[in-house]
């Protein structure tokens, strides 16, 4: 996804019109290029993130979902139509509460909305996934089943398929950016204001809660401020973040003599040993 934006943080500049690329990464050849629709870009939208969905290797009938963190929007592309249709609901917005960050003695206010996507494995019942996503300025996580949001005309008119999912993860300081799902159902997710990479189990009976909620990595160095997170799709899956020191960039206070960007790798499997999120984890319930 490209947004086409340059130096959003300060003299926001729209260099090109927001649009999907696909890459043959064999060949390095760009094969489709699609701009979206002049009416499903917002004045200042910021399209941030993008998960596909593939399913048993049928491509051509690919779907990717975008999500604008500035103007709270969902869209929705599907690679067989070669179309893309906007999504619109009060649970994209960022949480008031939420809107204040603190981190490394900064303080700051961001009103992001819809940022993190993450898609969960197939329900072998429904044969449909779900679609999990956070506003930046949230404490909270959403959920909406898929079959929802490939259908505008659906999504439109069930609001009350997006809910919350389980309760807040943290009182204060439970920002989010990217986050991923590998394919055991284990979320992963970046905790932005706590140098950390989270995770969660959805495989386990007792919801989204607090209380079962892991830490894989913390780090006030290499993870500060993990701003992207993505699972690869090997047989043995890794998870990757990509932390950037954001907070000091906008502040003016990067030391060009150090790294400030760093990128980390973990087998999914072995990130969640002996934390709260690993499938082997015995949980009382709470």
């Amino acid at each position: 996804m490209d947004s086409g934006v340059t130096d959003a943080a300060n003299m926001r500049r729209q260099a090109c019109p927001p649009q999907l690329l696909v890459f043959d990464l064999n060949s390095d050849e760009l094969i489709l290029r699609y701009r979206l629709p002049d009416d499903q870009v917002k004045q200042d939208s910021l399209f941030s993130n993008i998960v596909v969905d593939v399913r048993d290797g049928r491509c051509l009938d690919a779907y990717a979902y975008v999500s604008d963190t500035w103007r709270y929007g969902l869209v929705v592309y599907s690679l067989q139509k070669d179309r893309s249709w906007r999504i619109v609901h009060n649970l994209f917005y960022p949480d008031p509460i939420a809107c204040r960050y603190s981190l490394h003695g900064l303080t700051w206010r961001w009103t992001d909305g819809i940022f993190g996507l993450a898609l969960s494995p197939i329900d072998p019942e429904t044969g449909d996934r779900t679609l999990l996503y956070h506003p930046m300025s949230s404490f909270r996580e959403f959920a909406v089943p898929v079959s929802y949001i490939r259908n505008q005309t659906l999504a439109d008119r069930n609001p009350d398929a997006f809910q919350p999912l389980g309760e807040p993860r943290a009182i204060k300081s439970g920002h989010s950016s990217g986050e991923a799902m590998d394919r055991r159902g284990v979320l992963f997710f970046n905790l932005v204001t706590q140098d950390s990479v989270g995770c969660w189990n959805s495989q386990q009976p007792y919801g989204y809660k607090p209380e079962l909620l892991g830490i894989v990595g913390h780090d006030n160095e290499s993870l500060s401020f993990p701003n992207d997170l993505k699972v690869d799709h090997d047989l043995h899956q890794s998870v990757w973040i990509l932390s950037n020191r954001l907070h000091r960039y906008l502040k003016g206070g990067l030391n060009f003599s150090d790294y400030n960007y760093h990128i980390l790798t973990a087998k999914t499997d072995v990130a969640v040993q002996g934390t709260v999120c690993d499938p082997n984890y015995t949980i009382i319930r709470p």
